[in-house]
């Protein structure tokens, strides 16, 4: 892995199990770690779904692999969220390759 690719900071957080007022559980999710990483979009497209405007798009972000990330976690870049949703590590090159679509909120 080059370390001079990775110039853009990114957060990953780890979902946690809070427990509501009434007892309920909801996931919330809390900063795991910071770390750089290099950023490519894959693609992108805007559709119309119920009078909303939705922009789905794709981005894969490459980090150091000795991350410990798992699918169930989510990116945030740029002030924008993602949902993972393939990790693949790559030990020859001490790499994991995340590929992530943006959440729509």
């Amino acid at each position: 892995m080059r370390a001079g690719l990775l110039t853009e900071t990114i957060k990953i957080q780890k979902p946690v199990a809070v427990e509501t007022k009434y007892s309920g559980k909801v996931t919330e999710y809390k900063d795991f770690i910071t770390t750089k990483a290099s950023v490519l979009h894959l693609s992108g497209s805007r559709r119309v779904s119920a009078g909303e405007i939705i922009n789905d798009y794709s981005v894969r972000f490459v980090i150091r692999y000795y991350h410990k990330v798992t699918a169930d976690m989510i990116i945030i870049h740029a002030g924008v969220k993602y949902r993972i949703h393939d990790i693949n590590p790559e030990k020859s090159k001490q790499s994991l390759t995340i590929t992530a679509e943006v959440i729509n909120e």
